[in-house]
């Protein structure tokens, strides 16, 4: 019989603010991870993205703790969208106004930060970069914390986070729980691990981390002269209802979503890491509300966004490592919902490609070079950087008004800095979690 919010022992409080919440039942990786977390022990959980893996921790967290003023949980992430998402979490299962989250990261007013902290808070969320800024700026104290929460250790350290962990590692001197949640354990993690916990209990196993069953992948082998055309024949086809749309470049974000507004009628935005954080939670809620169907992306994107009604990822470009596809297909398919990845695939794309089918099972999807529309565009840069000259085509397809075709009708990440000192005196007092056992 599946487990109950109740039968974990949460408090009456959290269970009906879950309730509220339309959350019913936990998660797989909730139920494992919950009792392991509330008895005080350090773990390293392994779970596919979109699990529920933010209240794997968080809830119990908020079940057991006192609220005072310096914060006792610290929870460190790769990026500011996952940043805010946590925050958003752990305030929407906070039961009263009892216990305080503040998020913490780059792009936005240090100041407004520094002043939340000095207001008091109970929990830190917070991406390493702005974390240290503000150790350096003595506006941080640490020396309470007592639990540490890695989330997407793997990502953490595939950015190069690895020594901006370390160094806030060593400015908690009353840790007393250190927990890690990874969707994949590369040899990075289990060196930490083996160098800060203690005993750990490990929850999940490999195959709890692989690619959720709710997505269908498919591939879709292109031409890369043509791909703009290949894309908007897959949108045609495919019709999502929301789609996220992947590229390995930033300046191709902006130019890519522009041709699909321009010549299929397609409401489509954009996201990189040159963007403001401004501008970057503009456009995320433009898509959240469905002003946009279509969101052309970088990697910032593919961690730590939670999209209602995603029902497609296309990646517009191979990713070079498996655990990057994981990720960014990860965005659909959340919670049970089902959802579609397509992969499209250049010949310069094959190898990488042939890594990311050994994982999983994929379906070609095959659309004919002849049915593809007709785009007045210059090709896109050749490898060497130069324009290739523009393209003119007698192909059939139908054209509307403005180079249109009628079938066709959808964070930056924080870089690590040298340490610029741990920026508070280590009193050795700490703030416990109460009920604790050790």
């Amino acid at each position: 019989m599946p487990a109950t919010f109740e039968a974990l022992g949460l408090r009456p409080e959290i269970v009906r603010r879950l309730t509220a919440l339309g959350l019913s039942k936990p998660t797989r990786v909730q139920e494992l991870a919950i009792p392991v977390v509330m008895a005080g022990k350090d773990a390293i959980v392994q779970a596919q993205t979109g699990s529920g893996k933010t209240y794997a921790f968080g809830l119990p967290i908020l079940s057991d703790l006192e609220a005072g003023f310096h914060p006792a949980v610290l929870v460190v992430v790769p990026t500011r969208e996952l940043a805010g998402q946590v925050h958003d979490a752990l305030e929407a299962a906070t039961p009263g106004r009892k216990l305080h989250t503040v998020a913490i990261y780059g792009g936005v007013s240090i100041e407004r930060q520094e002043k939340a902290l000095a207001a008091g808070c109970d929990i830190v969320v917070g991406t390493p970069g702005r974390l240290k800024d503000l150790l350096g700026r003595r506006t941080l104290n640490l020396t309470e914390v007592s639990t540490l929460v890695l989330d997407e250790a793997d990502v953490m350290l595939d950015m190069g986070f690895r020594r901006d962990i370390e160094f806030l590692i060593d400015r908690l001197p009353g840790r007393e729980q250190t927990l890690i949640f990874s969707a994949t354990m590369p040899e990075a993690i289990k060196v930490i691990a083996q160098r800060y916990l203690k005993s750990p209990v490990i929850v999940g196993t490999p195959q709890d981390a692989a690619p959720p069953r709710e997505i269908r992948h498919s591939f879709l082998r292109v031409d890369r002269e043509q791909r703009v055309e290949t894309l908007i024949a897959l949108l045609a086809l495919e019709a999502p209802e929301r789609a996220l749309i992947f590229t390995a470049m930033k300046h191709e974000t902006k130019r890519l979503a522009a041709k699909l507004e321009r010549h299929a009628g397609i409401r489509a935005g954009f996201l990189n890491g040159n963007m403001s954080q401004s501008a970057r939670n503009t456009m995320l809620a433009r898509f959240k509300a469905g002003e946009l169907t279509t969101l052309v992306a970088t990697d910032v994107a593919a961690r730590g966004l939670d999209i209602e009604g995603l029902s497609h990822v296309i990646h517009y470009s191979v990713p070079t490592v498996v655990e990057t596809y994981i990720h960014r297909s990860g965005r659909t398919g959340r919670a049970g919902n089902s959802g579609k990845a397509i992969l499209m695939v250049p010949p310069e794309g094959e190898a990488d490609f042939k890594a990311i089918r050994k994982t999983m099972a994929f379906q070609e999807i095959h659309i004919e070079r002849d049915s593809l529309p007709v785009l007045d565009v210059p090709a896109e840069p050749e490898r060497g950087g130069k324009p290739a000259p523009a393209r003119t085509s007698t192909r059939g397809a139908d054209r509307g008004p403005r180079g249109t075709w009628d079938r066709a009708h959808p964070s930056q990440p924080e870089r690590g800095r040298k340490a610029s000192g741990d920026g508070q005196i280590a009193t050795g007092l700490t703030r416990r979690r109460n009920n604790r056992p050790r």
